[in-house]
């Protein structure tokens, strides 16, 4: 095998043993002569293989502290309305939603307050947990008035987009929407849910979608920070400056 051949592939390796854990994220690789012996090749080849992941992204060095793992981070823009399932899907990225809950409840005086129905008025309350690549990302919990949506599909739910199955079942078409993002420290169940430590911030995030004017969902997200992103692209004069 060529020697340029052979530092790609060592750079590989090394990418599959961190997707599959064997090197924690944020986590220092080990050292060079450990490196090196695991993957049997020369220092030269071990460092041309690092030094391709460094530009690729996915370590990154700390003089005099070694080679570290960089966290993987996902994108939201929030230019259009949007459903985290489409978007990640968009770009290859696996999916996974674990419905926690599903049940049929009756508004209280604060679901009333949130939504504008009156108490009593019955609602969808949907709970998720949102991953993807196997990394838990919000914690999600979903409320859809029955006069609209009849009844949900959880089975539906749980391989795919909520947005899609009700634009298929329903004809769901939100013209509007508006969103809150405020930090927060979770709760330890959702810090469990998440797998996150005490000290991780998150984002509560809650989203009121209307159809022709009518309130037809509010849900409120627990995201993590340390792992999502939200993205915001606007222009003035041609320019688009983009904030992340």
């Amino acid at each position: 095998m060529k020697n340029d051949a052979l530092y790609v592939e060592i750079s590989k390796q090394i990418l599959r043993d961190i997707e599959c854990g064997i090197y924690p994220e944020s986590a220092p690789l080990p050292d060079e002569e450990t490196l090196r012996k695991k993957y049997n090749v020369a220092r030269s080849t071990l460092r041309r293989a690092l030094e391709l992941l460094k530009e690729k992204e996915v370590v990154f060095s700390v003089q005099g502290n070694g080679t570290f793992i960089k966290p993987h981070l996902f994108t939201q823009p929030l230019s259009t309305f949007y459903s985290f399932t489409d978007t990640l899907k968009n770009g290859n990225v696996h999916i996974e939603n674990r419905i926690l809950d599903c049940n049929l409840i009756s508004a209280d005086k604060a679901l009333a307050k949130q939504t504008g129905f009156p108490e009593g008025t019955k609602f969808h309350k949907l709970l998720r947990l949102r991953s993807a690549r196997h990394y838990p990302l919000m914690v999600e919990t979903t409320y859809l008035p029955q006069s609209r949506f009849f009844v949900l599909d959880t089975d539906i739910l749980s391989q795919g987009s909520l947005y899609e199955f009700l634009r298929a079942r329903y004809g769901f078409h939100a013209n509007h929407a508006t969103e809150t993002f405020q930090p927060i420290m979770p709760q330890p169940d959702e810090r469990t849910l998440l797998h996150i430590s005490p000290n991780t911030p998150c984002m509560l995030l809650e989203r009121y979608s209307y159809e022709d004017d009518m309130l037809i969902e509010y849900t409120k997200s627990i995201v993590r920070g340390d792992k999502y992103v939200f993205r915001v692209e606007w222009a003035k004069d041609g320019a688009r400056p983009v904030f992340e």
